[in-house]
């Protein structure tokens, strides 16, 4: 994957595990995503700020209304500004993800806390519609980092396209 990409960060329900995935156009034109860190969450926001440096993402994405809301100040304290759903975005990006993994749009590298995270996949209500459940045995944070990268990653691109900006 090359830039642009989006990153999605996330901690596990029981603060084990911090995930970043990101999020970005394969070379077939579907959306790739790829875990690039998984390890104890108090190294995620140095991590953060080294992909930022290194891949000047166009997005990084974390749910501030989740367990990965301790991340945003953290971040903010490096100079990472994160874009924080609000719960019907959280809705959102989780129908879309599914969208696109029921069209055949997604791809991904097989990495097994991802596949281990999508195996256990649960639902649960949220703002109308329906979210990933967190509360789960398998760490759901893999899939909770790739939703909300695919979220900032399509939300770039809706702004990008040259009709965004023409009204």
């Amino acid at each position: 994957m090359s830039n642009p990409v989006a990153f999605g960060a996330a901690i596990s329900e029981d603060r084990k595990h911090g995930s970043i995935v990101a999020a970005g156009r394969s070379d077939t034109g579907k959306i790739l995503i790829d875990l690039v860190f998984y390890a104890h969450p108090r190294l995620l926001a140095a991590r953060v700020d080294e992909l930022q440096v290194k891949h000047d993402p166009v997005a990084v994405v974390v749910n501030p209304k989740s367990q990965s809301g301790t991340l945003v100040k953290q971040l903010r304290d490096r100079g990472v500004i994160p874009l924080e759903p609000s719960a019907q975005d959280v809705a959102v990006a989780h129908g879309e993800f599914l969208d696109l993994v029921n069209d055949g749009g997604l791809e991904h590298l097989g990495q097994k806390p991802v596949t281990d995270a999508v195996r256990a996949a649960q639902q649960r209500p949220l703002a109308g519609a329906k979210a990933w459940e967190p509360r789960l045995d398998v760490d759901q944070g893999p899939i909770v980092a790739a939703t909300g990268a695919v979220w900032g990653f399509l939300r770039w691109e809706e702004l990008s396209a040259p009709a965004a900006w023409t009204l």
